[in-house]
């Protein structure tokens, strides 16, 4: 299925003008326009008359809030995703359609983009997991695949809540959050820098982050260039300059609406704020120049990493030892998976995994066939109900897949269901053996 629904479609619904934003609605800005999501209404006005609004009521389904979802311009379709379970909807006539189910263990805190008229997932969260790949709309099969990118050296970090910025064939992700891996509830940020290349569909580290912008939770995109501010000063980074500007925030920005979903909006040069006064909160239309004033300080964004082969000498000996160890390794080894107390180790890299996984792995790898029985047998939590069980069974064992598959570079799961021959009732759970070493 395309997704091919225009916005077009806005006009039969219902149109009311000269409606204002609210504090609580959220605000994007694309082909011109400057778009508002309220809880049963979307708001469009352009961005030469940014005050101008025509306020739309489409019909959406039950207990969902429109500025809930997530917008992203297609061309001149407008596109909504539930960064919550990953559903996908779509304008028709008046009403809010589902497009895309939601999934089963969704992707919590992925960043959603379109690039070449394909809608792209970065990052997220299954449960304690990080997700550190990317993943397409494959609007044929009405699914989230995986997008063929492991291919290069270098992988990063499994992050959610990321910020980033384009330009050109290249996208860097800054500020990301990730998991703590040792109590695996606490949140904290992260401070890689890393860059995605489209045309060599490879990562590349570009350092670490200089700036402390554990305070800044507001940021502004600006294309190539971001800007997170709070209520003192505003960091302006651009990531492929390598460059970070502190800006202490001056009369300008004194009547800025504080509010974490309206945050300011910009396009060419010019800063759409938005202002509370006692008519309403109205859009200023403010040149970068003048919204940028009262210059602190200047310095560079992050830090490369450490070259790892300071002398020449060092490096002869390293591509020495490589150019013999790695042919033996390889042929004694054949870069199978190795489990091992704390995860399981692939082509030299360890991959932690909870206890219970590895667990699951073994059992499986002990026999040819389990049922669903040998499995709840060492997964069984007796506090709760068999559904449970089952679904969090299911769920174990769909992200120990998504994560064989994406080290190993695969699109077939390595954990297969089958059914039994006997009783085609019964389920049976069976894994490759070829991937891991005995």
């Amino acid at each position: 299925m395309s997704i091919r629904l225009s916005f077009l479609y806005f006009f039969l619904g219902t149109v009311v003008f000269a409606q204002k934003p609210m504090s609580q609605d959220k605000a994007y800005m694309g082909n011109d326009s400057i778009v508002i999501l309220g809880d049963d209404y979307i708001l469009k006005s352009s961005v030469e008359t940014p005050n101008d609004f025509k306020a739309y009521y489409p019909q959406v389904p039950d207990s969902i809030s429109i500025k809930s979802l997530s917008l992203l311009f297609k061309g001149k379709d407008y596109i909504f995703v539930n960064s919550r379970d990953n559903a996908v909807y779509g304008l028709k006539n008046d009403s809010l359609i589902l497009l895309i189910s939601p999934e089963a263990t969704p992707s919590i805190g992925a960043t959603y983009l379109v690039r070449n008229d394909t809608i792209f997932r970065y990052g997220g969260k299954r449960g304690l997991m990080n997700i550190d790949y990317w993943s397409f709309l494959n609007e044929a099969q009405k699914s989230w695949g995986p997008y063929p990118t492991f291919k290069s050296d270098y992988t990063p970090n499994g992050t959610f809540n990321n910020c980033y910025v384009s330009a050109g064939e290249q996208i860097i992700f800054v500020r990301g959050a990730r998991v703590n891996r040792r109590n695996l509830s606490d949140e904290y940020l992260d401070d890689h820098i890393v860059r995605y290349d489209w045309n060599l569909k490879e990562w590349r580290e570009l350092g670490h982050v200089r700036a402390d912008y554990k305070n800044f939770s507001k940021s502004i995109a600006m294309g190539d260039e971001l800007l997170f501010y709070n209520d003192k000063s505003m960091f302006h980074v651009n990531p492929f300059t390598n460059k970070n500007t502190l800006y202490y925030r001056n009369l300008t920005h004194q009547y800025l609406h504080k509010n974490d979903q309206l945050d300011a909006l910009y396009s060419k040069g010019i800063f759409y704020v938005f202002i509370d006064n006692p008519d309403g909160i109205i859009i200023r239309k403010i040149p970068k120049n003048d919204f940028l004033k009262g210059l602190e300080s200047v310095d560079a964004f992050y830090d490369p990493p450490a070259n790892p082969y300071p002398y020449e000498y060092v490096l002869i000996i390293i591509l020495f030892i490589a150019a013999v160890y790695r042919p033996i390794r390889s042929l004694l080894i054949k870069d199978k998976i190795q489990l091992d107390k704390r995860g399981f180790k692939y082509a030299g890299v360890l991959h932690p995994m909870a206890s219970n996984e590895i667990e699951v792995i073994k059992l499986l790898l002990s026999r040819d066939f389990l049922t669903t029985q040998d499995l709840m047998l060492l997964l069984e939590n007796p506090n709760i109900s068999y559904s449970q069980n089952m679904k969090i069974k299911n769920q174990l064992i769909e992200n120990l897949n998504v994560v064989l598959k994406t080290v190993l570079n695969i699109s077939t799961p390595v954990i297969k269901e089958v059914k039994d021959k006997n009783d085609h009732r019964v389920t049976l759970y069976t894994i490759d053996p070829t991937f891991f070493k005995h």
